[in-house]
């Protein structure tokens, strides 16, 4: 329904007269953008392509074309189609934008007019009825134009639809012809090499056909190319870092496989930089286009050929050189074979050719000791044994695929030949790969700023072995990967993963899946691992370089393990599809039942936490609590370890540690006294004594002069003057020693003085008889003899 239109008043008509003609100009732009002519122009030839090339795509699903002649003529026809769709976008946009301005200027119009009748109802002055009627014209004459270049364009976006819906028209025949291709593997689809068409394979179109395949390979990664040109810049700026880096690296490799040997084989790396920067650089070519043509991985495929070639011949042995040359003839005859597969008799037999040829190589790999062995007769690659049931196995894979491509049954030939070739020159890649990586690791590790962290000073090895070993991994799952997606398989794995993946089990309102399971597990698990990568950069690289004071690293570390883990289990929980206000609801009402069914678990984590925040007891604390003395190992979230000192650990609830009197030894320093009680005869001069006492204190290497030993002599007791010696050492866990090495000091000193140790003495007295003096037997005991 039409809004009711408010004429303007007459003294603001002049007014509004000029705000007219920007907003003409305005509409009159959007008619006359460039980019409608630009896509008019370039429809003619882009019809013309797809005219010219549905005879020949025609032609080739006619005869039996091979998976990789159906995915280039896929690509080929998606980048038309996209192209296509680009232009109906830019066209949907014009349209939209003309459509707007015609109603806008509609809208102007019926103002005008409104204005107008309402002038001449007022009797406004002739001149101001002479500009409302410029102004209609002037709106009339802008809307007719619109009119008309919407009508152009949409003429123009219907025929980029019909090229379109030819396009998918196409795009499904070839997914039909690739649905029929992935049909049953043992069945002929190519004529056998004895029959008549097998033995004439040169045909009138021949030329003509592999020219059209090679040029729609070229346009097609050039349209490719030009469409992602922003990217091309994050590419060659990748390859000038390596290739910087390389440079960089050679000297320092060199000079360090001087004084270390067993870094050799990382100095080799960079003796080729440019090498190793193109391998990077192009390995990156899948993470950089997104979902790049397979013409374009073909090209990346070759030029990554020499590169690899060169670095796998300097790091290998010798004796695997002519097997290195070998796989890389065979994938450039695997590339000639992709580019024959527009004529299927043809392909067959350069197929033929080739697996014959790989068949002879591997044969005389088997009966060569040179090639399975160096000179120091160990296996080149690996354990010999491995390497030959390796070439046994591929050996017959490509029996098998000669038999089967004779018979005509080249679906299962590609199948089993094209899996040995893609997974050895893969493997090829990804090994040049790799050590050009493990290279740059132990480059960057060494040198820059990560040569000052301190976690690098200490760990380094550490470090370049857990990046090296990440990187191993990466290589083995991605060969893994191109080797099933080269069988084949790859697609129905994914189907089957995916399925069950999104298999659910539902039970009244709760729904869960094996994906959310999948992702709680992951989630959990990446906040441990970030956990523990958080704690050990704390450990070994902040907190050497600040001074906190003690317990507070093993309090932060701890806090922030449990946010990060808290974290992860929030966002776990979220990734397992369940509504977190419906958790805070269901935390509530469950919280004063398990507050009281796990009341203690709940105190002592809480303790837990007021232990770490008050730091009275830390990590290392030498403590008492009862009869239980140890040494603190451990401060959990619900219990304490303490390690005693015969061994035993003890787990100790943490409530107990906040509730019950500790002693903590070592709370402030460690320093610790130690007393050792001496006994000697009444004869003996206490003076004498003491000096001696204090002598043999000053002495001891490990007794503190400050505080200063101090010698007392306690008492009297039945048969000796009891002295006490005290010494302060500063280490808690060397008291015992220390008191044990001052006896055997103090010992000596009293036997040298002669000085007699007091021992026990006791004295009884017998009555004969009532006129008889009474006897006395004195008995003296030492340990439990008398005399």
């Amino acid at each position: 329904m039409q809004a009711a239109v408010t004429p303007i008043p007459v003294p603001e008509i002049a007014q509004r007269a000029e705000q007219v003609p920007p907003a003409l100009r305005s509409v009159e732009q959007i008619a006359t953008g460039s980019d409608v002519q630009e896509i008019e122009a370039e429809l003619p030839a882009a019809a013309a392509w797809i005219r010219g090339r549905l005879v020949g795509t025609t032609q080739a699903l006619a005869s039996s074309p091979s998976a990789n002649a159906l995915a280039t003529l896929t690509d080929s026809w998606r980048v038309m189609r996209s192209r296509l769709a680009t232009w109906n976008d830019t066209l949907t946009r014009r349209a939209t934008q003309l459509a707007q301005g015609a109603e806008q200027l509609e809208v102007m119009r019926a103002t005008w007019l409104a204005s107008r009748a309402k002038a001449l109802e007022s009797r406004a002055p002739a001149p101001v009825i002479e500009r409302i009627d410029a102004t209609l014209a002037a709106i009339v004459t802008a809307q007719r134009g619109a009119a008309e270049r919407l009508t152009h364009v949409l003429g123009v976006q219907d025929r980029v639809v019909r090229e379109i819906a030819r396009c998918d028209d196409v795009l499904s025949k070839v997914a039909q012809a690739g649905a029929t291709l992935a049909g049953p593997l043992l069945s002929r689809d190519s004529v056998p090499i004895w029959s008549p068409e097998a033995r004439t394979p040169i045909s009138t179109d021949l030329g003509g056909r592999l020219h059209e395949s090679v040029g729609d390979g070229i346009e097609l990664t050039r349209e490719f190319l030009a469409g992602h040109l922003a990217r091309a810049p994050l590419q060659l700026g990748l390859f000038v870092v390596v290739l910087v880096l390389a440079r960089l690296a050679r000297t320092a490799a060199r000079r360090r496989a001087e004084q270390e040997p067993s870094e050799q084989a990382t100095a080799l790396v960079f003796e080729l930089p440019v090498s190793s920067a193109l391998v990077l650089a192009l390995l990156a070519t899948g993470w950089i286009y997104p979902e790049p043509p397979r013409v374009l991985l073909d090209v990346m495929g070759l030029l990554i050929l020499l590169p690899a070639v060169l670095i796998v011949r300097r790091l290998a042995s010798p004796a695997v050189a002519p097997a290195v040359y070998a796989l890389a003839a065979f994938f450039l005859v695997d590339r000639v074979r992709d580019v024959c597969a527009v004529v299927p008799v043809l392909e067959q037999w350069v197929f033929l050719f080739e697996m014959v040829s790989g068949i002879v190589f591997l044969a005389l790999a088997l009966r060569s000791e040179q090639l399975l062995t160096d000179a120091g007769d160990q296996a080149a690659f690996g354990w010999r044994r491995l390497i030959a049931w390796i070439l046994w196995a591929q050996l017959s894979i490509l029996v098998a695929a000669v038999f089967t491509g004779a018979l005509g049954d080249m679906r299962l030939a590609r199948l089993l030949g094209g899996a040995v070739l893609t997974s050895s020159y893969v493997a090829l890649v990804l090994y040049a790969g790799v050590r050009v990586g493990e290279g740059l690791v132990a480059y960057v590790l060494r040198a820059g700023p990560l040569r000052q962290l301190l976690m690098v000073q200490r760990h380094r090895a550490l470090l370049q072995r857990r990046i090296d070993l990440a990187l191993r991994w990466l290589s083995i799952v991605t060969w893994v990967y191109l080797t099933l997606d080269g069988l084949g398989v790859m697609d129905s794995i994914w189907s089957a993963g995916t399925m069950a993946l999104g298999a659910r089990y539902s039970r009244g309102s709760v729904s869960l899946s094996l994906a959310d399971v999948v992702a709680f597990g992951l989630t959990v698990w990446a906040a441990f691992l970030l956990s523990s990568f958080v704690r050990f950069v704390l450990g070994e690289d902040v907190y050497p370089r600040v001074g906190l004071p003690r317990g507070v690293p093993y309090a932060v570390s701890t806090l922030t393990h449990y946010a990060i883990v808290l974290a992860g289990f929030v966002f776990a929980v979220a990734a397992l599809g369940v509504d977190l206000n419906r958790i805070t609801i269901l935390a509530g009402a469950f919280g004063v039942g398990i507050g009281i069914g796990l009341q203690n678990v709940v105190a002592n984590f809480v303790s837990g936490l007021i232990l770490l925040l008050e730091r009275r007891i830390h990590v290392g604390d030498s403590v008492q609590i009862g009869d239980l003395q140890g040494q603190v190992r451990e401060i959990g979230s619900r219990a304490s370890t303490i390690r005693t000192w015969d061994g035993a650990e003890v787990i100790v609830p943490n409530a107990r540690l906040t509730s019950e009197p500790v002693t903590n030894w070592t709370l402030s320093d460690r320093l610790r006294r130690v007393d050792l009680n001496v006994a000697v005869v009444y004869a003996a001069d206490p003076e004498r004594v003491l000096d001696i006492l204090r002598t043999v204190a000053r002495a001891h290497p490990k007794a503190l002069a400050d505080p200063a030993p101090l010698a007392l002599c306690t008492g009297f007791a039945d048969s000796a003057l009891n002295f006490e010696l005290r010494v302060w050492t500063a280490r808690f866990e060397e008291g015992d020693s220390v008191l044990s090495q001052l006896a055997v000091d103090v010992h000596a000193a009293l036997i040298a003085a002669r000085i007699e140790i007091a021992f026990q003495r006791r004295e009884i007295h017998i009555r004969n008889g009532a006129r008889e003096q009474p006897a006395c037997l004195a008995l003296e005991t030492d340990g439990g003899s008398s005399s």
